[in-house]
This record gives C-alpha cells, sequence and structure tokens, in this order.
C-alpha cells in the first residue's frame, strides 16, 4: 500500500542540498519576504535580519551555510557581512544582492568569495544563484580569496615606482609648473 505521502510530487530542489541554515539581510521587506520563500522551498532553515547589527549579531550567534546580504544596509555594506561571514567560517556560501549593476562591487564580491546579483531577482535566479555557490564552496572550485578590487588596481599603481607629482591644483597652477611635468614625463620613459 501507499501512504499519503507517496502520492506527493518530489520536488528535485528540495532534495538537492541537505536541510542547511541560511540568513537574509535585507532592508526591503517585500525583497527579504521572496528570499525567504524562496530559501525556505529548498529546505533552508532562514532567519531574517533587517539592518546591518541584527546581521552582524546573528552572525556571530550561528554562522549559516548560506548568507543573501544586500549591498546596501544604510551606513554599512553587506560586503563587510560577507568578510565576517567568511572571517567566521570560510566556507560560507555568500550572495550580495544590489538594486544597481555595478562592476567595481562585483569585482569586489567576488574577489571575496561571493556571487553578486542584481534585483529585480526572480525566484529561479535566485535559487540558481544560491546552488551554483553552494556548489562552487563544497567543491574547492572557489579561487582564493583576493584583495577588493580597489587595492589590486592601487597595488599596480604602488608597483610601478614612479613618483608622480599630485595634480590638485587648480588650472593656472598647471601651466605654470610646466618644468616639474617634463620631469614626470622624463621619469616614465
Amino acid at each position: 500500500m501507499h501512504s499519503a505521502d507517496d502520492a506527493k510530487p518530489q520536488n528535485s530542489a528540495l532534495h538537492a542540498v541537505p536541510v542547511t541554515s541560511a540568513l537574509v539581510v535585507e532592508p526591503v521587506l517585500t525583497d527579504a519576504l521572496l528570499a525567504t520563500t524562496t530559501l525556505e522551498a529548498c529546505g533552508f532553515h532562514v532567519t531574517i535580519a533587517e539592518t546591518f547589527a541584527k546581521g552582524k549579531d546573528r552572525l556571530n550567534a550561528r554562522v549559516p551555510d548560506v548568507l543573501v546580504a544586500a549591498i546596501r544596509l544604510a551606513e554599512y555594506n553587506g560586503l563587510q557581512l560577507v568578510l565576517r561571514a567568511k572571517a567566521l567560517r570560510s566556507d560560507v556560501a555568500a550572495i550580495v544582492v544590489s538594486p544597481v549593476f555595478d562592476p567595481v562591487l562585483q569585482a569586489d564580491s567576488e574577489a571575496m568569495g561571493a556571487t553578486f546579483v542584481v534585483k529585480p531577482l526572480p525566484e529561479k535566479d535566485l535559487r540558481a544563484a544560491v546552488f551554483r555557490t553552494i556548489f562552487r564552496e563544497r567543491s574547492g572550485t572557489r579561487e582564493p580569496l583576493r584583495p577588493p578590487f580597489e587595492r589590486r588596481i592601487a597595488e599596480r599603481r604602488s608597483s610601478a615606482s614612479v613618483e608622480l607629482v599630485p595634480f590638485e591644483r587648480r588650472r593656472d597652477d598647471r601651466r605654470r609648473d610646466l618644468p616639474t611635468l617634463l620631469r614626470v614625463v622624463a621619469t616614465r620613459r
């Protein structure tokens, strides 16, 4: 005999990942609810935090398996939560959600080992991003953490070992300072 439970259709997304915990840090209620229902449908135990401080407290209490953080959290940044989570547990699958596409934020997110997504995010895209990030973290195919984008650029500039004259002067001052400009050009050759 078959029981009533046997007649239920099996959702492959429910069985792709064992039941794990997720933390959603999102100040916009509708976005937080969308992420929560999507993650719960996939079998996650979801905790919600609407501010950076509450998200930080929940991270310190228990590090989740998945962190979904908004990029804008008042005076803080979702990337700061990603760094904190990665410091506490290196295999946290982190997703950073932004209302606009920004290549610098995307590069910083990827450098920290997080997946960068832009909202509005359909349910199936969020689910795909979560599973892709979990797979990358658990399979060990993730690249090692690199410094954020701005720091990498600054490191390249400092390694050039060319001393540049600051040009924070008014235009009139720049015209009068032709010998300094010629010296800078000569040192670059």
